[in-house]
């Protein structure tokens, strides 16, 4: 397993930038950049895209469905919360 040292929390949230950025106009090019560099920077293999598939496409679907969670959590938490001190 990599070292998550690897990755600043800014590199996580630039990635997940262009992926939402993807998702939303359908330019994958941004991210299929930053995987290219990101792995060069850290002696990685570079990013696999086949016919059969594609680390561009799951790394988007990744972090958009991570987001999507995230937020469904944060908001329940509020409504936790909203909901303990309406009692």
């Amino acid at each position: 397993m990599l070292s998550s040292s690897l990755y600043s929390p800014s590199d996580w949230a630039e990635l997940f930038t262009l992926c939402t950025q993807a998702k939303e106009t359908g330019n994958q090019e941004p991210v299929h950049a930053w995987l290219c560099e990101h792995s060069k920077t850290h002696d990685l293999p570079q990013p696999e895209e086949t016919e059969s598939w594609s680390d561009t496409d799951h790394a988007i679907k990744e972090a958009i469905m991570f987001l999507d969670k995230f937020a469904e959590n944060h908001m329940d938490e509020f409504e936790n919360r909203k909901e303990s001190l309406n009692k």
